[in-house]
């Protein structure tokens, strides 16, 4: 760094606004996730390298982009050049609907907001690919209307609807639900391997129930019913297995699946579901035709066989994997599957005769419940996500659909209730969002920090050749070593910080806990005193150690008691209690709860988000983000409470090691 000679009257440089403004520019843009861009009047004012890379992602002769004027870039420049006339602070969101090079569908959200630049006004650009979260959001509405289907089928299997109704409403919900043109049930036939076309939707109706076709190995339903496993093809223009049959050919079937029927180990016959395009199928897909076609093959074997609607309701609900629950129309619980004794805690024993609202969590208002009893009044299934109480009082998340269950006349006899347990899938969607969250936040803190030591660096040699200058007085010179000093010490701390951003195990050692309580109360007693905050600590006997970071859980427990402290500014107490928890495996239990006001249930929600301080005059809103980080990857839980009327209780749950154990 150059520095200034003694007696110079060159006043130092200073940069133009333009330079700086372009610098922080490009510095900010490579610290938020996505592309930046700024165009003012149809000219590129600024682009990231992010940016550049997702807009050469797509395919620059893909079928959206013919559709609609040209590559990416070309739509994005055209855009916005309409959204810069709009007044300034305008802002909103354009998705973009594109096909990667590899052929693979891409979705790209881009946020615009109309800014002033130069006297006049810009567009910036933020372009984000959301592609995989588009696609958990369609697998989650595509396993509702998956669920709805297997429903409905269930709601005709233990009515008196005949069978052709049953394969009918298969076929058309299947085929609704997968997005095809074509969907048919063939039946083999006894006497020969032709099979029947007994069920169809996108056929010419009257085949259905006359036509047979040739259930040989050279056909895509032969080679099914031979190898008991579904056949999927993404083109039959280019199937070299077998010859796509004269059927599917004339009703311009081109990719599609055929599944067999399977009952009792036993082929019925196949289910089929195709497009007239090119498609790829996933293998939720191919589980959800098979499941239907394995649940109408058992429906229809069953009444071949003249067994009761109830004896084969029970049969198939007593084996799914969901919980179901059958009540009369008073709503009165007749039956209980094992999926739901083991969803809910309740055994069946305890649960018949008794209603519904066992489940209920409070956390639904009375209309919610009004609209779902008038519609199965109504006769019309009802689907919602609900969330409901175990008999030990946890909480979970599931997707119920309730349907009415009809007699001959049309006169509803029962309701049933089909709960799939969507816990798992939310735990693990908020796991993402918060990892995404806690890198980002990284990422701003890694560059803040960075950009921070280049001038505290030259700060430093500053001061250092200040203070060789024997032409200063010795007093001047002390204090620019001791600047030096001062900004070497910041300069190691910074360096600690960075380190500590980037991405390495823990140094594992066995932990007493209790001594880790009285070092954090050491530390904060002048705290406590001035606020007056009595603590009371209760620890059980003969703790197991736990394998842990001391340094990094010493910053767990002075987050959590620093947070009370703000809580109680007129005093009050603090109790930390330390145990045994076996509920989610060998583990210990740390408990801090005050008497402080407490948090709002909607602030509950958002507590682990960076930058959120629940209204605190002090921090930036981390110190509960990098402590939900530090529990995760010592393996354990954290978990944050209010109940009414009281103050915090936190919980960190941490696992027993090995030598924990021992």
């Amino acid at each position: 760094m150059p520095s200034v000679q003694p007696g110079s009257s060159r006043e130092p440089a200073v940069a133009k606004p333009e330079v700086a403004a372009a610098e922080i520019l490009a510095w900010v843009s490579d610290c938020i996730e996505g592309g930046l861009c700024l165009i003012a009047r149809g000219i590129l004012i600024f682009e990231n390298a992010q940016f550049g890379e997702l807009v050469e992602t797509p395919a620059k002769e893909d079928l959206a982009s013919s559709k609609s004027g040209g590559s990416l870039r070309s739509r994005l420049f055209a855009d916005a050049l309409a959204w810069n006339e709009e007044s300034l602070g305008t802002r909103g969101t354009m998705t973009y609907h594109l096909t990667g090079r590899d052929g693979q569908p891409l979705i790209y959200d881009c946020r615009f907001n109309v800014v002033p630049y130069h006297g006049d006004t810009g567009v910036l650009l933020v372009l984000q690919n959301v592609t995989e979260r588009t696609i958990l959001a369609h697998e989650a509405s595509q396993v509702a209307r998956f669920q709805t289907v297997l429903a409905r089928i269930g709601t005709l299997a233990v009515s008196d609807a005949s069978a052709q109704d049953l394969m009918n409403e298969a076929v058309r919900h299947t085929a609704h639900a997968l997005g095809v043109e074509l969907c048919k049930i063939l039946i083999a036939r006894e006497s020969d391997d032709h099979l029947a076309v007994v069920a169809g939707i996108g056929l010419e109706e009257e085949l259905i129930g006359k036509l047979t076709i040739e259930g040989g190995t050279h056909s895509q339903a032969g080679f099914a019913i031979r190898e008991r496993v579904p056949v999927v093809v993404r083109d039959l223009r280019n199937e070299t297995r077998f010859t796509p049959s004269k059927l599917l050919t004339e009703h311009g079937g081109i990719a599609g699946m055929c599944v067999p029927m399977l009952v009792e180990d036993r082929v019925y016959g196949v289910m089929t579901a195709h497009s007239k395009q090119v498609r790829d199928f996933t293998g939720k897909e191919r589980e959800f035709l098979c499941a239907v076609a394995n649940t109408v093959a058992t429906v229809l074997e069953r009444r071949r066989r003249a067994d009761t609607q109830r004896d084969l309701y029970h049969r198939l609900f007593m084996s799914a994997q969901d919980g179901i629950m059958l009540t009369d129309t008073d709503g009165r619980i007749l039956e209980w599957n094992p999926a739901l004794e083991r969803m809910t805690g309740w055994r069946r024993e305890e649960t018949l005769g008794q209603r519904p609202g066992i489940l209920k969590s409070g956390k639904h208002t009375p209309d919610f419940y009004d609209r779902l009893w008038q519609a199965i009044r109504a006769g019309q299934p009802f689907a919602d996500r609900f969330v409901n109480r175990r008999k030990d009082g946890s909480e979970f998340l599931v997707w119920e659909s309730v349907s009415p269950v009809k007699d001959r006349d049309g006169t509803t006899q029962f309701y049933m209730a089909i709960l799939t347990d969507l816990s798992e899938r939310e735990q693990m969607l908020e796991a993402l969002r918060h990892t995404e969250q806690v890198k980002l936040v990284g990422q701003l803190a890694g560059g803040i920090l960075h950009e921070v030591r280049n001038p505290l660096i030259g700060l430093g040699s500053l001061a250092t050749h200040l203070a060789e200058q024997s032409q200063l007085p010795q007093s001047a010179r002390d204090r620019c070593r001791l600047i030096a000093r001062e900004a070497a010490r910041i300069d190691e701390l910074l360096e600690s910080h960075l380190g500590q951003l980037r991405p390495r195990p823990f140094d594992l050692r066995p932990c007493d806990l209790p001594s880790l309580i009285d070092d954090t109360l050491a530390l904060l007693r002048p705290n406590l005193s001035k606020q007056r905050i009595a603590v009371r600590k209760t620890i059980a006997n003969n703790l197991p150690m736990v394998e842990a970071s001391r340094a990094h859980l010493q910053q767990v427990c002075l987050n959590i008691t620093m947070n009370a402290i703000d809580a109680m500014p007129d005093g009050g107490e603090l109790a930390i209690t330390i145990s045994p928890e076996t509920k989610r495996g060998a583990g210990v239990l740390l408990r801090f709860s005050d008497t402080g006001k407490g948090i709002a249930p909607d602030n509950l929600q958002r507590i682990f988000e960076p930058f959120f301080t629940n209204g605190k005059a002090k921090g930036v809103g981390l110190g509960l983000t990098i402590t939900h980080d530090i529990v995760e990857r010592h393996g354990g839980q954290l978990a944050i409470s209010s109940p009414p009327g009281s103050g915090a209780v936190v919980d960190v749950w941490l696992p027993v090691g090995a030598q924990g154990l021992a």
